[in-house]
């Protein structure tokens, strides 16, 4: 038993640390049994866009030492609130379903950026700490 939990615990420990592997083991398995690239992207998408939100938030934490889940859910409700209003004003009625799937790959192309933006900075930083010591 205390092995499951382990390689669980490793297993989740990866996916949120380097969650392209994850975006990519989901592609992969959609591929292999929808054997559609476009649905199998969007599902890849839909599902990692937690890990990729999970690892700005610990990325995060651990280069500035700050918490920031409050501000996390601040820019989903806000995005959730402009998205509903542009689609009001584009479509005159809310398709609750696109307007969710809409904000929710939004926020899964913000925190892309931020991750890689926020990895590349952490490497340099990295790099600058260990060649002035």
């Amino acid at each position: 038993m205390n092995n499951i939990s382990e390689i669980f615990a490793v297993t989740a420990a990866t996916l949120v640390t380097i969650p392209l592997l994850g975006l990519y083991f989901v592609y992969l398995a959609a591929v292999k049994t929808t054997r559609n690239k476009v649905f199998s992207l969007k599902l890849a998408v839909d599902c990692t866009a937690l890990l990729f939100m999970a690892a700005v938030y610990f990325l995060i934490l651990e280069i500035w030492g700050v918490h920031l889940l409050w501000v996390f859910i601040l820019f989903f409700l806000a995005t959730a609130v402009i998205f509903t209003i542009m689609h009001w004003k584009v479509y005159e009625d809310i398709y609750i379903r696109k307007v969710i799937k809409g904000v929710w790959r939004f926020q899964f192309f913000v925190f892309l950026l931020v991750y890689f933006a926020l990895v590349v900075y952490g490497l340099f930083t990295s790099i600058y700490a260990f060649a002035a010591a």
